[in-house]
């Protein structure tokens, strides 16, 4: 399993034994997507990362957004799934 904490095996593992890990997972995938969200939001609003540039140049927007995606998801990897 790629990106397995090891640390947190007996915690995975009990979860599992009480029927309670998928119910954890989704909960973690909430946190994530909520934390990469709110994120991405900063980064946007840092670089002045705005409507008016999604409007005027769609590519760059583009462009700067999926940096901004993958930047906010190696965070929330780092701070909810590997550590």
């Amino acid at each position: 399993m790629i990106g397995f904490n090891k640390k947190k095996k007996g915690l995975y593992t009990e979860l599992m034994l009480e029927g309670k890990l998928p119910e954890h997972l989704v909960e973690i995938d909430k946190q994530a997507n909520v934390r990469v969200k709110q994120i991405v939001e900063e980064l946007a609003k840092s670089e002045n990362v705005d409507e008016n540039l999604k409007q005027n140049n769609q590519l760059e927007w583009v462009r700067l957004m999926n940096n901004f995606k993958n930047q906010a998801e190696e965070i929330v990897f780092d701070e909810l799934i590997y550590n």
